[in-house]
C-alpha cells in the first residue's frame, strides 16, 4: 500500500465520517419532532421503543447519537432506565441502515448526489430545505468516501501481511471481533468501521466470515460512546449506558456459538458480498433485540443487579440540561426549554411559600426560601451557560431566536426570584420586630397577592402556545397592579392619619406593595418576549 493510498484511505474515512455528520445534524431535527410526539408511548410497550429508536437512529445514522441521547434523557429523569433499554435495542437496527444504503453501490453517483444537495441548500431560502439539501450533500460524501476507501485498499492485495491477517480473522473470528472493538471504540463510529469493512468486501479482500466478526466486534466497540457519557450520571444514566454494552455482549457470544450456521443463510440472501455483510449486520442486530425483548424485564433486573444503587433525582441544580445533548443540538433546545419551564415551576413554589408567611404573618419558612433561591441562581447561571455552547452548533435562525428566547426569559425569573427571596427576608424582620398588620391591610394584600399569582399563571400555562389573548390579559393585569399599589399606598397613608395602622408595620406593608408591583412589571416582560417570539 503506497504512501498516495494510504492518504487516500484518509482522505476517504474523512469525507465518510463527515458525510454521516453533515446528514446527522440536518436531519435529526426531523428525527426529534416524531421521537418526541411518540416518546410517552414507550411505557406502554417495549416494542414502540425499538421501533422509536430503530426509526430515529435509521434517520440521523448515528446509534452513538441515539444512546447518548437516551443516556442524557435517562440522567435528567426524562426517561426512566426501563424505558431507554427498547430505544436502545432500536438503536443497533437503525444503525445498519448506513450499510444497506452503501450496498446498493451508488459510489459512482456520490458527486451527482453532493451537486443535488447543493443547489437545494444554495437556492432555497427556507430552512427546512436548506436542512434537506445538507442532509443530500452528506450522503453524496457518504458515497465519495466510500469509492476513495475501495480504490485506495485494491493494493492490500498485494500485501502478504493484511492477506494472512483477514484469513487469520476468518479461521479465528474471536480476534475479529477484539481487534473491530479496539478500533471502533477508538474512533466511536460502528458505520465507519461497517463502511470499512465493506470497501474491503468489495475489493474481495476479505471473506464473509472474517467480516461477520469485525460486524460484531463493531458493535461491541461502539458501546464506548454511551459508557463514557454515563460518566457523572446518575444511576439510571448508567444503567442506560451499561445496557447497551450488555446487551451487544449477549448478542456477539450468541453469534459467535452459531456462527457458522447463521453465514451459511446469510449468503443464501445475495450473491453480492458487499450485500452479505449489510444483510449479515441487519439481521444480526433484528435477531438480537427480537431474541432479548421477550425477556426484557430479566434484562432490566440484571442489569440492575450490575449496576446497584437508589433512584434518585437531585433537584437542587439543572435537571435537563446536558452538554452530551449538544451532539444533537435539537435535542438540547428541548431540554434547555423544559430547564426553563422548571425554572418558572421553582419560582412558583417560592412565590407560593412567601406569600404564604404574609397571609400567616410566619418566618418558619425562611431557609427552605433562601435554599431554593440558591437552587434559582444556580439553574440560571447553567442555562445563561449553556445557551452560547448550543448556539455554536450551527443552528437554523429560528432556532437561535429560541434559544435567545429561553436565555431572557430565564433572566425574568431570576429576578422575580431575587425580589421574592427580599420580600421573605421582609416578612422574617416584620415578624422579629413584632409589627403587625391590620385586617384590611391584609385584605388588600390578599387581594393583590391573587393577581399577581393569576398573572404568573396565564404564563406558565400557555408558555407553548401563547396568544394575543393571553398578552393583553396580562398587560391588563399590570396596568390594574400599577394602579393598585397607587391605591393602596395612598389607602394606608389614611389609616395612618386615622391612627389606624402603625408606622413600624407600614413600611414592611409599603415594601412588599412595591415588592409585588416589580414581579407583575418582570411577568409582563416575560409576556413581551414572548409576544415577540410568537410575532403576535
Amino acid at each position: 500500500m503506497s504512501f498516495q493510498d494510504i492518504l487516500s484511505f484518509i482522505g476517504g474515512i474523512t469525507l465518510f465520517i463527515y458525510g454521516i455528520t453533515l446528514t446527522s445534524k440536518n436531519l435529526e431535527i426531523f428525527a426529534f419532532t416524531g421521537f418526541r410526539k411518540f416518546l410517552n408511548k414507550i411505557t406502554s410497550k417495549p416494542i414502540f421503543g425499538v421501533t422509536l429508536g430503530a426509526l430515529f437512529t435509521a434517520l440521523i445514522q448515528s446509534s452513538s447519537a441515539t444512546t447518548i441521547m437516551v443516556v442524557s434523557l435517562a440522567n435528567s429523569g426524562t426517561m426512566s432506565f426501563e424505558n431507554t433499554v427498547g430505544v436502545i435495542f432500536g438503536a443497533n437496527i437503525g444503525t445498519t441502515a448506513t450499510a444497506q444504503i452503501i450496498a446498493f453501490k451508488l459510489t459512482g453517483l456520490g458527486l451527482p448526489i453532493f451537486a443535488l444537495g447543493f443547489l437545494l441548500s444554495f437556492l432555497s431560502k427556507k430552512e427546512s430545505i436548506k436542512a434537506i439539501g445538507n442532509a443530500i450533500m452528506g450522503f453524496g460524501l457518504i458515497f465519495i468516501g466510500m469509492q476513495f476507501m475501495e480504490n485506495s485498499v485494491a493494493s492490500l492485495k498485494d500485501s502478504k501481511f493484511f492477506t494472512d491477517l483477514f484469513i487469520s480473522m476468518s479461521k479465528n473470528p474471536i480476534l475479529g471481533v477484539l481487534v473491530s472493538a479496539l478500533f471502533t471504540s477508538i474512533e466511536q463510529s460502528s458505520s465507519v468501521t461497517i463502511g470499512i469493512v465493506q470497501a474491503l468486501g468489495a475489493q474481495k479482500l476479505i471473506d464473509l466470515n472474517a467480516a461477520f466478526a469485525l460486524i460484531i466486534g463493531a458493535n461491541i466497540g461502539t458501546t464506548v460512546t454511551a459508557l463514557i457519557a454515563g460518566i457523572g450520571t446518575n444511576i439510571q444514566a448508567k444503567r442506560a449506558a451499561v445496557s447497551h454494552l450488555l446487551f451487544n455482549i449477549l448478542g456477539a457470544i450468541i453469534f459467535l456459538i452459531i456462527f457458522k450456521p447463521y453465514l451459511s443463510l446469510i449468503s443464501l440472501t445475495s450473491n453480492d458480498l458487499v450485500r452479505q455483510i449489510a444483510n449479515a449486520h441487519t439481521f444480526f442486530n433484528i435477531l438480537c433485540a427480537a431474541a432479548i425483548l421477550p425477556f426484557t424485564n430479566q434484562f432490566v433486573k440484571l442489569v440492575k443487579k450490575l449496576v446497584p444503587g437508589e433512584e434518585t433525582i437531585i433537584e437542587t441544580g439543572t435537571k435537563f440540561i446536558d452538554k452530551r445533548l449538544l451532539k444533537i443540538p435539537s435535542f438540547a433546545l428541548d431540554a434547555l426549554k423544559k430547564e426553563t419551564i422548571r425554572l418558572m415551576e421553582i419560582v412558583k413554589g417560592n412565590m407560593e411559600l412567601v406569600w404564604g408567611m404574609i397571609i400567616k404573618n410566619t418566618k418558619k419558612p425562611i431557609q427552605q426560601v433562601l435554599t431554593t433561591e440558591n437552587t434559582i441562581n444556580n439553574i440560571n447561571k447553567e442555562i445563561q451557560a449553556f445557551a452560547p455552547l448550543l448556539v455554536s452548533q450551527s443552528l437554523p435562525k429560528e432556532q437561535s431566536v429560541e434559544v435567545n428566547l429561553y436565555v431572557n426569559v430565564s433572566s425574568q425569573i431570576e429576578r422575580i426570584g431575587d425580589i421574592v427571596k427580599g420580600t421573605a427576608e421582609l416578612v422574617e424582620e416584620k415578624v422579629q420586630v413584632g409589627a403587625n398588620f391590620t385586617d384590611q391591610a391584609k385584605e388588600d394584600l390578599m387581594k393583590m397577592l391573587n393577581i399577581v399569582n393569576g398573572e404568573y399563571e396565564i404564563i406558565m400555562q400557555n408558555f407553548d402556545d401563547f396568544n394575543i389573548e393571553c398578552f393583553n390579559r396580562i398587560e391588563g393585569i399590570e396596568k390594574e397592579i400599577d394602579k393598585m399599589e397607587v391605591d393602596l399606598r395612598n389607602a394606608h397613608i389614611e389609616r395612618l392619619m386615622q391612627g389606624v395602622c402603625k408606622p413600624d408595620a407600614g413600611i414592611f406593608y409599603l415594601d412588599i406593595l412595591s415588592d409585588l408591583e416589580r414581579v407583575s412589571d418582570h411577568i409582563y416582560k416575560i409576556a413581551k418576549l414572548l409576544k415577540k417570539f410568537y410575532k403576535l
